[in-house]
């Protein structure tokens, strides 16, 4: 039987922000509201040739600052200051982040034991004293989105009472050269939604926060995190949707959950990047999901591009706002520059607010949203959970041959011509196949249409194998620079949106990262309950391992009953 969804009361409680702005959530807000933005130009040899602007914390002040210690930091003041005990059964941790200690490949002949991300975060959680097993979600830039939502879902289906959620990235030689290979870093101080914008600012930074039942736990105004959604756009890898369609959806989505309209948002905090076709695709989702003239803003300027992190460090701040009344300017904003109009200004704005949404999108054709409300909350009654089949599975490991013999074969016996197959990744390579074997027994998006199918995978290695490539190319021709076509396969969601394409799968896509395969494990029953609650009528999932010649996938298709 799977467990009961109920529509709960989830607050946000204790948290706490590290980044270009400060290592508090009040330094960050503070100078924030005094203008005064995170986002520097810096010289630095170990991160890049030339100048670069970014965001980046402040060293003198924090000290050494990698991937474990500003978890640490985060999520040992987050559950000190709310009193969480890390020991307790209903106590859980998610983190998110994009490549976690990737710097440790620089010059190195083999992976460093510490680019192995679930590890990472089991060392935190175990330095902590969190005795449950943290769960960890690499996909792309909506990573700390994700990790948001996933958390207010193992609260409604019983599995915790409190959950600490914490994202963390860092500026590193590797993200640095990826996205410079693309032409999309900018050289000034990035201005999302102007006409002059001419690309991103990134930065680092890590956020935590609580999430928890306890209306006495909540911080200051009680804010509820009262909805969330993701979708995929099933279009590019790299490219966001042409139509906006796809983030519009998880907005509305998000919304319904919350049991709000559009006229009861307040304000939007988007993903914003500066990008030219990102900023433009999300004029056109706000459009679609009816929130074309509400208050928008970017934090980017301010803290750069925090990629895993951004997600909960921007909710933090989203939520600051709510509670005071106050919508952030939108540094360099002067013209707008978007296709369909946009409410942005470059000075921040006091009015009254009550519900805010976040939205973030991502490689691989991801999007996320969130609402957040001062209520009031009305609860709902748990529903009966659905009935869950497993329909196929399909298995393959490096037991039955070498690599490229095994997926060749397989790929033969699949019967389909694919231009897209040889220019994949060998993890997209193995997933690929498996959703080819799974669909051939099912057609479950013919059956229930895209919207209705989602994907959900895990692995122990994350992107590594293609991490290591990347990080060759850039050690090796630093004049040339990264391959764009490489860096963009650097994220393991990657995976799941060559998936999405494939067969245009437009539900919830999300990658974890464990340290091992478990078929009764949290993911197993992450995707089970989707199908449960009745947010997908299908799901493909399952484990995808790939590093070198060792590979290992068990693949599932659920569905319905």
């Amino acid at each position: 039987m799977e467990t009961k969804m109920a529509q709960i009361a989830i607050y946000l409680g204790a948290d706490r922000i590290i980044s270009a702005c400060g290592l508090t959530t009040r330094e960050n807000m503070e100078a924030i509201g005094g203008g005064t933005p995170g986002v520097a130009t810096f010289r630095d040899p170990s991160l890049c040739e030339g100048e670069l602007t970014a965001g980046r914390i402040d060293r003198a002040r924090f000290g050494h600052a990698d991937f474990e210690t500003l978890l640490e930091a985060a999520i040992g003041s987050v559950a000190a200051e709310s009193g969480v005990d890390p020991k307790a059964p209903g106590t859980g941790l998610v983190i998110a982040t994009t490549k976690g200690n990737i710097d440790c490949l620089r010059n190195a002949p083999k992976p460093d034991p510490r680019c192995f991300i679930a590890e990472s975060a089991q060392r935190v959680a175990g330095r902590l004293g969190f005795t449950a097993r943290p769960v960890v979600i690499s996909n792309a830039c909506i990573s700390g989105v994700a990790a948001l939502v996933v958390a207010r879902r193992m609260i409604e289906a019983g599995t915790c009472t409190e959950v600490i959620v914490a994202g963390a990235d860092l500026l590193t030689e590797f993200v640095i050269a990826g996205f410079r290979s693309f032409k999309s870093v900018s050289e000034t101080v990035c201005r999302p939604y102007d006409k002059a914008r001419d690309g991103l600012s990134l930065g680092e930074g890590c956020g935590a926060l609580l999430l928890t039942t306890d209306s006495r736990k909540a911080k200051g105004t009680p804010v509820l995190l009262a909805g969330g959604a993701m979708t995929q756009d099933a279009n590019h890898l790299s490219a966001p949707s042409r139509t906006g369609e796809e983030l519009a959806a998880a907005m509305r989505e998000a919304m319904r959950e919350a049991g709000l309209t559009p006229r009861e948002i307040g304000f939007v905090n988007a993903h914003g990047t500066a990008t030219l076709y990102n900023d433009e695709m999300e004029s056109r989702a706000l459009h679609r999901a009816g929130l074309g003239n509400k208050p928008l803003n970017s934090l980017k300027p301010y803290l750069g591009h925090t990629l895993g992190a951004s997600g909960i460090v921007e909710t933090i701040l989203t939520a600051e706002q709510l509670r005071r009344g106050l919508v952030f300017g939108t540094p360099g904003y002067a013209e707008c520059g978007t296709p369909l109009p946009v409410n942005v200004a470059p000075h921040h704005r006091e009015m009254p607010l009550t519900a805010a949404l976040k939205s973030a999108s991502g490689f691989g054709g991801c999007n996320a949203a969130v609402v957040l409300s001062r209520g009031p909350f009305a609860e709902r009654p748990p529903q009966e959970p659905r009935g869950v089949r497993t329909v196929a599975s399909y298995a393959l490991s490096d037991r039955d041959g070498e690599f490229t013999a095994c997926i060749r074969r397989e790929y033969a016996s699949a019967g389909r011509t694919d231009m897209r197959f040889s220019r994949m990744d060998n993890l997209s390579k193995l997933g690929y196949i498996a959703a080819e074997k799974l669909l051939a027994t099912s057609d479950a998006v013919g059956k229930y249409g895209a919207w209705r199918v989602g994907i959900v995978m895990a692995n122990r290695s994350a992107s590594l194998d293609t991490d290591i490539r990347h990080q060759q190319i850039v050690e090796s021709h630093p004049e040339e620079g990264a391959s764009p076509a490489v860096f963009v396969h650097t994220l393991p969601n990657i995976a799941a949106g060559e998936l999405s394409i494939r067969h245009g799968i437009k539900g919830e896509g999300l990658f974890f990262i464990e340290p091992s395969f478990d078929e009764d494990g949290f993911v197993m029953r992450y995707a089970r309950q989707l199908v449960a609650s009745g947010r997908l009528d299908a799901v493909l999932c399952g484990w995808c391992e790939l590093l070198g010649e060792r590979y290992e996938m068990h693949m599932n298709l659920l569905e319905k009953i």
